[in-house]
């Protein structure tokens, strides 16, 4: 006991190797290279209706089935939500799913992951576009892929470098994000959206199609999801309740034909067992009830006031300073900032006004 009391502080440093991998990933809140990111564009956490969430767990203690879901559950995740999630799914963006369609994950990360390790293997070609997404760069070099760049312009991924590079690599998987690029804010022309599907029954490969902020659109009617008219199972969909509650209310949501979901279920139980039944169960009964709904339409209505604000503030207040194209939805602007050149480029940022 006398040794044990004597013993150093905790080792700093493993005795054996462990291999060290940098992060593609960076901060929102710090400069890289020529982008200000002031914030990564997320929702006001003050508008989360965690009295409506408080309110649904308070009905479980009152319930007696409650103890089935505090033991172990589907690792797809529970039934209800699925439930709801399809029916909400097929209003919302036109889609077509039942709930053998769906894995409820933890956020879009967990179902880039979980896709990356089920799909890809060392030395698979996967499309990006560039400027875009470094968290989903870096998923995919975890698996082992090799990364392929193309360009993002006004009218989204540009689709006849995606062929170029096809017609010289076997391409497993595209990764893109359609309907407000992050973080140029782009949406995906309609051109091009038919372009890319055609490409992947072409070719043969995997979309992975992220819309994450998909609920939030202030111009017209968001465009509907590749999702929504893929009918060979070539596109991956995944987006979650983080954007639409709070960051903190990990329930995120994977569709695709059932043979992949049920692959990607297996590996989501050797690295998670299950998602949180109860905070599922709560979700399930917000979307039965509309009260998911009936939070988007305020919350819509408050970023939609907030992105004019914001537009008309830097319009005034740095006149010259920056250009910039008012965001169809979303909760950022993507702007150059010309007012300290440097190299004879413009900076870039992404201002949040959530």
């Amino acid at each position: 006991m006398s040794a044990l009391r004597s013993a150093p502080s905790y080792p700093e440093r493993t005795f054996y190797p462990v291999a060290e991998r940098s992060s593609l990933y960076y901060s929102p809140f710090v400069a890289r290279k020529e982008r200000l990111v002031f914030n990564d564009g997320f929702p006001d956490t003050r508008l989360a209706p965690v009295d409506l969430l408080i309110r649904e767990y308070r009905r479980f203690a009152n319930y007696k089935f409650t103890p089935k879901f505090l033991t172990y559950g589907p690792e797809q995740g529970s039934e209800n939500l699925r439930n709801e999630l399809s029916r909400f799914l097929n209003t919302t963006r036109g889609l077509q799913v039942t709930p053998s369609n769906i894995l409820i994950t933890k956020g879009v990360q967990m179902a880039l992951y979980l896709t990356s390790i089920v799909l890809l293997k060392t030395g698979d070609q996967v499309i990006v576009g560039d400027p875009g997404y470094l968290g989903a760069s870096e998923v995919f070099e975890n698996a082992g892929a090799r990364l392929n760049f193309v360009p993002v312009d006004e009218n989204g991924m540009d689709i006849d470098a995606v062929e170029a590079i096809c017609k010289k690599k076997k391409i497993r998987l595209l990764y893109v994000i359609p309907h407000h690029h992050s973080p140029t804010t782009i949406t995906l022309s309609s051109t091009r959206r038919m372009q890319l599907l055609e490409l992947a029954m072409k070719y043969g490969f995997a979309i992975l199609e992220d819309d994450y902020d998909y609920d939030f659109h202030y111009s017209s009617s968001p465009i509907l999801p590749l999702a929504s008219v893929d009918y060979y199972g070539n596109v991956i969909y995944v987006g979650s309740f983080c954007k639409t509650i709070a960051p903190a209310i990990r329930i995120g949501f994977m569709v695709a034909p059932a043979n992949l979901i049920g692959q990607v279920s297996r590996s989501r139980k050797l690295i998670d067992r299950q998602g949180e039944q109860l905070l599922e169960e709560a979700i399930a009964n917000l979307l039965k009830n509309g009260d998911i709904g009936r939070h988007l339409k305020k919350a819509n209505k408050i970023y939609h006031e907030r992105r004019d604000l914001l537009c008309s503030l830097l319009k005034e207040a740095l006149p010259g300073r920056i250009s910039f194209k008012i965001p169809d939805g979303g909760f950022a602007i993507w702007a150059k900032y010309s007012g300290i050149p440097r190299r004879g480029k413009s900076r870039k940022m992404q201002k949040s006004w959530a």
